[in-house]
C-alpha cells in the first residue's frame, strides 16, 4: 500500500489521507479485523478512517438494528405532547397537520397522517405551504383557516421553530399548537408559545437526537405515541401499527435532508432501505415505476439523486400537494397519475435548472476575474426560479469551492429570494446572523439556509456577507479532498463494493469512499455535452467510470477536438456498483483527477 502524501489536483483541491489511516495502528490490525469480520482490506479502511476499530463495533455498524433506537420519551416535552395526541383521539378533535414543502416535510406529512390513522385518529387534515405564494414556515392565516375548520390542535413537522406569529395567532383563536422540527432555535426568541416543541436542537433536550430529520422525528413521536397506546390497550396484543413500513418515508427524507448518516440515523436508514425495495404505499411504487426503478436492487445513491428531486420537484416547479398527495393516497390508479406528474415537473425541473447554471456559471466567473467572491459567491437574477435556485448554489460550490448564495430577484417586490449553500466546513447561518440587519427573512442550518433581501441592501449584503464568511473560522477536516488510500482496479471487487455499499446511505457524518486510481483512459464518450464515461485500465483490470460535468471542463476535454486533454492520470473516485438489466458491474465515479 502507498502511503499518500498531500498533493494538488488539477483542480488544486488537496488530497489527504483520512485521518487514522496514516498512522502505524492500522496495519498490524488488520489481519485481526479480516479474520473476525471476514471483510476486505478495503472495507475495513472506510470502517477505520471512521472509528470503528473492533471487531464489534465494525460488525454493529454494518448490521444496524431497530430495537437499539433510544427511549423517544427522553426528547424534550415528548410526554406533554404524547399525552396531548392522546386525548385528542379520546375526543376526536379535528387535527391539522402541516409539513415543509420540502422532501423532509412532505414525507414527515405524509408520515404523520398514515401512522396517526392507523392509531385510530379520524379527523385529520394535511397542509404544506406555498414556496412561491407564501414561503418557509407557518403563517399566522392558517391559524386562521384552521379556526374557520374547527381545527383544535395543529402539529407542524419539519417547520414552526421560528413561527411566533403563527404561534401567537393560535393562541388567541383558542388552537393549541405542537412543533415537531430539526431547525434551529432563535438565537434571540428562543422557543415560539406554544404548547409542546419536540427539537432535539434545544439547549434543555436530553435525547442526542440532533442528527435527526423532521421525518425521522416524526418516526419517534409515533414510536413515543405508540408505546402509550399499548400501554392504554389501545390494540389487542400484537395488534398495534408496524411503524417498520414506514421506514421508506423516513430513509427517503433523511437521505435527501442532507443531516448525519451516523447513529440512530444510520440505524432507520438501513432498514429503510429494505421496506424500500418492497414498498406496499401506492405512491412510494408508482414513484419508482415512473423513475424506472421498480423491480431493481436499489442503491443509495437512488434516494438523494432520483426519488428525492422527484419529490422536491412539485415544490419547487408549483405546489408540493401533488406529492404529498401521492404518498398518502391508496389508490393505485391515482398514484400512477402523479408519479407521472411528477416525472414530467422533475424533467422540467432539469432543463430549467441547467438553464440557470450556465449563466450562474458566466456570472461567476466574470467576478472572479474582476477580484470579487473572495470568500463567497452571491449573483442574482430577476430570470432565474426561485424553486431551483438552491440547486444551482450546491453546484457552484462544487465548482468554484466556496459558499454560494443564488438569489431570484422579484424587481416588482422589490426583493430578491434564494438559498445559500456551505462549503469548507463555512457555518453559513452564522454569516447570515451577521448580516441580520440588512436581510428580510433567513433561516435553516449551518450548511445550508434560505433568505431574503430589499434589493435596496443586496449590494451592500453581498459585501457583508463576504466579509462575514471570511471572520469565520474554516473546518480543516472539510476543505480537502480525503481518500481511504492507493488501489488498484483489480482491488475493487464486486464483494469489496457490496461490503461498501452496505455502509451507506453515505452523507453527512458518514462520507462515502474515495480510492486513487492510477489508470490510463482506454476510450471515452461525451453524454448530454456535459458529462464523460470512460473506460479506464492499469496492469490488472479494466473498469468502466462515470465524470459528472468533466466534458465542461477545458482542462480534461477539448470540445474542438473531440478529445481529452491527457492519456494517463490518478483518479480520485468513488467505486459503485452499476445495475443494469440484471447485471452488477464495479464502475467508479470520478471526484477529482491529477495528471501523471
Amino acid at each position: 500500500m502507498q502511503e499518500v502524501e498531500s498533493r494538488l489536483s488539477g483542480s488544486q483541491r488537496e488530497w489527504r489521507l483520512r485521518q487514522g489511516l496514516e498512522g502505524e495502528e492500522f496495519g498490524p490490525r488488520l489481519k485481526e479485523l479480516q479474520q473476525a469480520t471476514g471483510l476486505s482490506e478495503w472495507t475495513l479502511r472506510v470502517c477505520w478512517a471512521r472509528g470503528l476499530r473492533d471487531a464489534d463495533s465494525v460488525l454493529a455498524f454494518l448490521g444496524p438494528r431497530l430495537d437499539s433506537l433510544s427511549d423517544p420519551f427522553r426528547c424534550a416535552d415528548m410526554e406533554v405532547l404524547v399525552s396531548r395526541l392522546v386525548r385528542a383521539r379520546a375526543d376526536q378533535e379535528k387535527i391539522l397537520i402541516y409539513g415543509d414543502y420540502d422532501v423532509d416535510g412532505t414525507t414527515g406529512a405524509a408520515l404523520f397522517f398514515r401512522g396517526l390513522s392507523e392509531f385510530g385518529f379520524t379527523q385529520l387534515g394535511v397542509r404544506q405551504p406555498d414556496r412561491f405564494k407564501e414561503g418557509y414556515g407557518v403563517h399566522a392565516h392558517v391559524m386562521e383557516e384552521a379556526h374557520q375548520h374547527g381545527v383544535r390542535l395543529v402539529l407542524t413537522v419539519d417547520c414552526g421553530i421560528t413561527s411566533f406569529a403563527a404561534a401567537e395567532k393560535a393562541r388567541e383563536l383558542g388552537i393549541e399548537m405542537m412543533v415537531v422540527d430539526h431547525h434551529q432555535l432563535d438565537v434571540n426568541r428562543g422557543l415560539p408559545p406554544v404548547l409542546a416543541v419536540v427539537n432535539p436542537q434545544r439547549s434543555d433536550c436530553p435525547s442526542g437526537l440532533k442528527q435527526l430529520c423532521g421525518c425521522g422525528l416524526a418516526f419517534t413521536v409515533l414510536r413515543a405515541l405508540r408505546t402509550r397506546g399499548r400501554e392504554l390497550g389501545w390494540w389487542p396484543v400484537g395488534k398495534e401499527p408496524n411503524l417498520k413500513q414506514h421506514l421508506d418515508l423516513v430513509v427517503i427524507a433523511t437521505a435527501a435532508d442532507m443531516v448525519p448518516l451516523t447513529g440512530e440515523n444510520h440505524v432507520l436508514v438501513r432498514h429503510g432501505m429494505e421496506v424500500l425495495k418492497g414498498s406496499r404505499k401506492p405512491g412510494v411504487k408508482a414513484l419508482l415505476h415512473a423513475a424506472g426503478l421498480e423491480g431493481k436492487d436499489l442503491s443509495p445513491g437512488h434516494l438523494g439523486f432520483t426519488l428525492g428531486p422527484r419529490i422536491n420537484a412539485s415544490g419547487r416547479m408549483g405546489s408540493a400537494g401533488a406529492a404529498l398527495e401521492l404518498l398518502i393516497t391508496d389508490s393505485p390508479d391515482r398514484a400512477r397519475e402523479l408519479a407521472l406528474e411528477l416525472e414530467r415537473v422533475n424533467k422540467e425541473r432539469a432543463d430549467v435548472q441547467n438553464e440557470i447554471w450556465d449563466q450562474v456559471k458566466v456570472k461567476v466567473e466574470e467576478g472572479l476575474a474582476k477580484g470579487l467572491f473572495q470568500h463567497g459567491v452571491v449573483v442574482s437574477d430577476p430570470a432565474w426560479h426561485e424553486g431551483v435556485v438552491g440547486i444551482v448554489a450546491s453546484r457552484v460550490t462544487e465548482t468554484f469551492q466556496k459558499p454560494a448564495i443564488i438569489l431570484s430577484a422579484r424587481a416588482e417586490e422589490g426583493y430578491a429570494k434564494g438559498s445559500v449553500r456551505s462549503y469548507g466546513g463555512k457555518d453559513v447561518l452564522a454569516a447570515l446572523q451577521s448580516c441580520a440587519p440588512l436581510l428580510k427573512t433567513f433561516g435553516g442550518h449551518r450548511h445550508a439556509a434560505g433568505l431574503s433581501v430589499l434589493l435596496e441592501n443586496l449590494d451592500a449584503f453581498v459585501l457583508a456577507f463576504d466579509q462575514a464568511l471570511g471572520e469565520l473560522p474554516q473546518d480543516a477536516e472539510s476543505l480537502p479532498l480525503y481518500v481511504e488510500g492507493q488501489a488498484s482496479l483489480e482491488d475493487l471487487t464486486l464483494q469489496t463494493l457490496q461490503e461498501l455499499e452496505n455502509m451507506g446511505p453515505f452523507g453527512p457524518g458518514n462520507p462515502e469512499p474515495v480510492f486513487i486510481c492510477s489508470a490510463e483512459v482506454r476510450s471515452h464518450r461525451v453524454l448530454k455535452d456535459r458529462h464523460l464515461k470512460l473506460q479506464l485500465g492499469d496492469q490488472s483490470a479494466r473498469m468502466e467510470a462515470i465524470w459528472f460535468h468533466a466534458a465542461e471542463n477545458r482542462e480534461v476535454y477539448s470540445p474542438d477536438e473531440l478529445s481529452l486533454c491527457f492519456k494517463t492520470a490518478e483518479f480520485a473516485a468513488v467505486p459503485e456498483i452499476n445495475r443494469f438489466r440484471g447485471n452488477q458491474t464495479p464502475t467508479l465515479r470520478i471526484r477529482d483527477w491529477r495528471k501523471t
